[in-house]
């Protein structure tokens, strides 16, 4: 029989058990003799301290208690009960001016009082509409228990979200944010905005980021890492989100799927598509969308853009001289260098051999000469594993409006071939063909 079933019966007390005290021994015997008819279990106490030992040792889901009890009377044994379940439903039974008198001093939510003397069949519907009441709550609570057991079975992190903030996560989540229950978590000071982040940015407010997923009237894809903050040196775990309210409430569950192996795999991928492998600069494809970007805002806007195309001096000799191993470190070398000396939105490409490709956003002709040559003379200066004195030559291009790319690169590499021409370790710059050159010397 389900709890439904054992609501609807005409005497819902089947199922509830009730603590009754009275210090008058045949109102108590009468009483609970009626009491039994319609309870699945009676206790009899006869002063207020029998009547507390009992209700610690059985906990009841009632108390029916006189005002007047020795030891501890009814008020009392009302106000101790209150502080161990507030919603144990307690009837204080007494004659009409001691009620009138209590009810001045007293007020808890689950205690009635009941005039007496009282009608037996009215005190039973009464006691009855309580054990409804106790049914129910129980009812509901082993729905939660239920809805609990299937979140903490799922294999997905789920945190459910009322208007309140969070109200629960689950094994899953816990399992990763490094805790064994929800309120280990709640002790720990820790929010659970503290583990996530959307992209690089904190993600301050989990709850308004679950609506906001909800309403997504596109069904965008939403992604989320988790972070340990007390572990920061752990790689991150990244998740699919996705959000659901919960039927006939304003909560909000929001399910986190671990993507994170298809994350690092897709991230591999573009790698491979993207990044020289040796020197972890971008290879030639990439570079070729990072010109057609560039070139298309620069145009668009009218803002400057040069590129800057070097080439190390005497790398065959290197290779010869070394051994592969040692030009592949002044490569590697090469390239961290120059990045290190880069700005954010500048992009640096292995253009092919000993040959790399700088694209400088936002930089004249005059400026990328100047950078260049920052660029030469942290090279000079720079003493390479095993291989002394390296040195590079550098040719810079400016971009003019609506010219072909492939029109860019070929200026920046005959200036590049003017500046090995004129001795190598130099920079030279170029507009267009037969204009003058700001190179430096």
């Amino acid at each position: 029989m389900d709890m439904t079933e054992r609501i609807r019966q005409p005497h819902p007390g089947k199922h509830v058990s009730v603590l009754l005290a009275d210090p008058e021994e045949l109102t108590r015997s009468v009483l609970g003799r009626a009491l039994r008819t319609r309870f699945a279990v009676v206790l009899e106490a006869e002063n207020g301290i029998e009547a507390l030992a009992l209700y610690g040792r059985h906990r009841p889901d009632m108390v029916a208690a006189t005002l007047r009890l020795p030891g501890l009377d009814g008020a009392g044994l009302a106000l101790t009960v209150a502080g161990t379940d507030p919603r144990v439903a307690v009837f204080l039974l007494g004659k009409p001016k001691d009620i009138v008198t209590l009810m001045s001093s007293l007020s808890l939510p689950a205690v009635r009082f009941v005039p007496t003397p009282a009608d037996p069949d009215r005190l039973l519907d009464l006691f009855e509409d309580a054990a409804r009441m106790v049914l129910l709550r129980r009812a509901a609570g082993e729905s939660e228990r239920l809805v609990r057991f299937f979140l903490d079975a799922s294999p997905h992190p789920q945190a459910i979200f009322s208007k309140n903030g969070l109200e629960y996560v689950n094994r899953g989540l816990l399992r990763y944010m490094g805790f064994v229950s929800f309120h280990e978590f709640q002790a720990s000071g820790l929010a659970l905005g503290d583990f996530l982040l959307a992209g690089e940015t904190p993600l301050t407010d989990p709850a308004r980021f679950a609506q906001a997923v909800l309403d997504d009237p596109l069904d965008r894809e939403h992604v989320l890492c988790l972070t340990h903050p007390r572990h920061p040196d752990r790689p991150a775990h990244v998740f699919q989100a996705a959000a659901s309210r919960l039927p006939d409430s304003e909560r909000i569950m929001l399910t986190l799927t671990d993507i994170t192996e298809l994350e690092y795999e897709k991230r591999d991928l573009i790698d491979l598509a993207t990044v020289d492998p040796l020197t972890r600069a971008f290879n030639r494809r990439k570079l070729a969308d990072v010109l057609a970007e560039e070139t298309t805002r620069a145009r668009r806007y009218g803002t400057p853009l040069s590129v800057i195309l070097l080439d190390i001096d005497h790398f065959k000799k290197v290779n010869d001289t070394h051994g592969h191993d040692a030009g592949d470190t002044v490569l590697t070398e090469m390239a961290r260098l120059v990045m290190g000396l880069l700005r954010e939105s500048d992009r640096l490409a292995r253009w092919g051999g000993e040959e790399f490709f700088v694209v400088a956003p936002g930089v004249g002709l005059g400026g990328g000469v100047e950078l260049a040559e920052r660029l030469r003379a942290a090279v000079a200066d720079k003493d390479f594993p095993g291989v002394p004195g390296v040195t590079a030559s550098f040719g810079v291009a400016e971009y003019l409006p609506g010219e072909p790319v492939e029109a860019l690169v070929k200026r920046a590499d005959a200036a590049l071939y003017r500046a090995k021409a004129g001795g190598r370790n130099r920079v030279e710059g170029q507009r267009l063909k037969g204009s003058p050159s700001p190179g430096v010397d």
